[in-house]
């Protein structure tokens, strides 16, 4: 609350360009360019892009990709709202449905930025999707948490554990409804998660793509 009041530093100010570099940094964005504040989705380089609302448009944008195959299993994808004041539109979702067991696939923070101490990257961006073992709101289904670790060991899709408690999704909602329901959590990382202008890699959003079909076809 303090932080309203005070206004940022110089060095705490910095713009992400997706460069993996000085020296490509230097190439992109010549000393002296200057910007402006745009929301606008654009491709920042071969791997990463940057856009608004990316939580949660990377996971409509992965239930669509689900939704153009079939499977061996009742597939439902909820397009939920309302999940940032209070779960709104999953309970009432999970209520209506009343799945087998629910997989909340979501943008996450991702705090992998200069001057924040690896210890609190929460995940990192290009290191494939994050599965959740607890976060303020819920605790996902142990053996459905390991069936996704089995399954992106044997397609070779790399992936990474949410290394946060802080925060919840839709999950906590799910789970406690009716007479309790399985859940689990897959998570593309994103920084500056909820400003206009997030950042987030394809290969993560590909590779969580990958993992929720192998999931699905593995019924």
């Amino acid at each position: 609350r303090d932080e309203r009041k005070t206004p940022f530093q110089l060095q705490e100010l910095y713009i992400d360009i997706g460069a993996k570099d000085k020296a490509e940094a230097d190439k992109l964005v010549p000393l002296g360019t200057t910007a402006i504040f745009a929301t606008k989705f654009q491709q920042l380089s071969d791997e990463i892009i940057m856009g608004k609302a990316f939580d949660d448009r990377v996971g409509c944008n992965v239930l669509l990709e689900l939704l153009a195959d079939d499977y061996d299993c009742n597939l439902v994808c909820a397009f939920t709202v309302q999940e940032e004041v209070g779960l709104r539109g999953a309970g009432v979702a999970a209520y209506a449905v009343s799945p087998d067991l629910a997989l909340v696939i979501e943008g996450t923070t991702a705090s992998d930025v200069p001057d924040v101490p690896e210890h609190g990257h929460a995940t990192s961006v290009g290191k494939g999707p994050a599965l959740t073992i607890m976060d303020r709101t819920s605790i996902p289904s142990r053996p459905l948490v390991e069936r996704l670790k089995q399954v992106a060991e044997k397609e070779g899709i790399p992936i990474q554990f949410r290394r946060a408690t802080t925060g919840g999704t839709d999950a906590g909602k799910i789970q406690l409804t009716k007479g309790g329901i399985p859940v689990a959590g897959i998570s593309v990382p994103c920084r500056y998660i909820h400003s206009p202008a997030s950042v987030a890699s394809l290969s993560d959003i590909n590779a969580t793509i990958r993992l929720v079909k192998g999931f699905l076809q593995g019924f």
